[in-house]
């Protein structure tokens, strides 16, 4: 049996440092498929709304890196849909009248599939952490869409596997590949505002609806799987997601509904808490305490909370303060002025929820001198992505860290979550980020990796001979 503490994952220097201190974990097909110059087999798992519209389009993009090989996905129904989509895209732009994509009903025989080398994992967010963990175990570089975990206990032990087998693993926080992200978190690193006293984050907030009553399983999918290890719940198509293939761009309802999803502070959060940890430095540990108030969603099937305000304390005496009626973005304020990023007018998928007031720059500052004087040769520099997807395929050849990586993907989706778990106790808690405990009981209740047999992380873990000290 092989035990990993939280303090030699903290010492390990991340991926790149785990490399070198292992090289015997180095995947075989680092020097084969996966080597500079080989095109990357990439397999997706789950082919819902992100999935389609964002992921699988990204890889077409970038047919001379990596192509799809295999997909899964345990409604039937979208795994037709998206292999007719990505065997069209391919034959087209690889002008060829042949393509083919193996698809997968259980994720686990496509990571048997020797010819894929890394996977994309674009599941609920309920089944993020089970899966990743399977893959990582299976040697596959993964992408993983945020938020990295719901509990915090499933983050730790991710990363911990990821550190622990050596694979590449990369977020999907895309705002690190978006430059004015990047400038404005630089910006704030090199002293630009002076010292930061306050940050403002905003971002909209769910709405009431879901319907209620119970419906057939649709033949096509597997619901008993889908729910994993959450609790077994009646089916209503609202609960999961629109069985019209047409339809597939639309928000699921899941994604309002607990314990699937945790709502917008772990949906657009964890975007928009990452680009905090970014920007204040704290990348590797966190705030040290967390108070506010939410609303619930009483209305309808969907019980995520609605309205929110947070107030999170960090060191050196700056307040984040998160809130649904700020403008959506990350506004930086030091002595100096403020500096405010932002997507702009850009959402994930038209049916998201929206911020109130006009959208704002992308890139804003209280002077734009602020934004224009450059930085001496000394600045630090953050890491430089204009393509989410493209980091990660580079990052999978070069062995080293992608830009959003699993220990960063961890620590920013643990902030989200200690929000939640404010939002759940109705209390205030202080955050050991070293221990990632609180100080209230309820709360640290609720740290743990949820079970249903078979699905279940500590199971995984024991079939791999593997114990993660949490």
């Amino acid at each position: 049996m092989t035990t990993i503490s939280r303090r030699a994952f903290m010492h390990a220097g991340g991926i790149a440092g785990a490399m070198t201190l292992m090289p015997n974990l180095i995947p075989s097909r680092v020097l084969g498929q996966a080597a500079p110059g080989k095109l990357i087999n990439v397999g997706i798992i789950g082919c819902g709304r992100i999935s389609t519209s964002l992921e699988m389009p990204n890889l077409f993009g970038l047919t001379d890196m990596a192509r799809i090989v295999a997909i899964c996905d345990l409604d039937s129904k979208r795994l037709a849909f998206s292999k007719n989509k990505i065997e069209t895209e391919y034959k087209k732009r690889l002008k060829t009248d042949s393509y083919t994509v193996k698809t997968f009903a259980r994720y686990q025989d496509l990571l048997r599939d020797g010819g894929v080398d890394a996977v994309m994992v674009c599941v609920p967010d309920h089944w993020h952490a089970l899966c990743a963990v399977e893959c990582a175990i299976a040697g596959k570089d993964l992408w993983v869409q945020k938020p990295f975990s719901q509990t915090i206990h499933e983050g730790r032990i991710l990363a911990e596997v990821v550190r622990r087998k050596g694979v590449i693993l990369q977020v999907g926080s895309q705002q690190r590949s978006m430059a004015q992200f990047r400038t404005g978190c630089e910006l704030v690193r090199n002293g630009r505002l002076g010292a930061i006293k306050r940050v403002e984050v905003g971002f909209g907030k769910d709405r009431d609806g879901g319907r209620k009553e119970e419906m057939p399983v649709p033949p096509n999918l597997d619901y008993n799987t889908w729910l994993g290890p959450t609790p077994l719940a009646y089916y209503t198509e609202d609960r999961v997601h629109c069985q019209d293939t047409a339809k597939i761009g639309n928000r699921p309802g899941w994604i309002q509904m607990e314990p699937y999803g945790w709502g917008m502070i772990t949906n657009w959060g964890a975007h928009h808490m990452d680009i905090v940890q970014w920007g204040l430095g704290t990348e590797e540990t966190g705030p040290l305490s967390v108070s506010g108030t939410c609303g619930w969603m009483t209305k309808g099937l969907w019980n995520a909370h609605a309205e929110f305000d947070l107030l999170y304390k960090y060191p050196k005496n700056i307040d984040v303060s998160v809130r649904n009626t700020y403008p959506n973005g990350v506004r930086f304020i030091g002595d100096e002025g403020w500096i405010f990023m932002s997507r702009g007018a850009v959402k994930v998928t038209a049916s998201d929820p929206t911020a109130p007031g006009k959208a704002l720059k992308a890139l804003d500052a209280s002077d734009p001198k602020l934004l224009t004087a450059p930085l001496d040769s000394r600045a630090v520099r953050l890491h430089v992505s204009d393509n989410h997807v493209k980091d990660w395929l580079l990052a999978i050849r070069s062995r080293k860290s992608a830009v959003t990586n699993a220990e960063v993907g961890h620590r920013s989706t643990s902030v989200c979550t200690l929000g939640h778990l404010c939002m759940k106790t109705g209390k205030a808690l202080t955050w050991d980020w070293k221990t990632e405990t609180t100080d209230n009981a309820e709360a640290n209740k609720l740290l743990v990796c949820p079970e249903r047999d078979p699905f279940s992380i500590p199971k995984v873990l024991k079939a791999a001979g593997i114990t993660v000290n949490v």
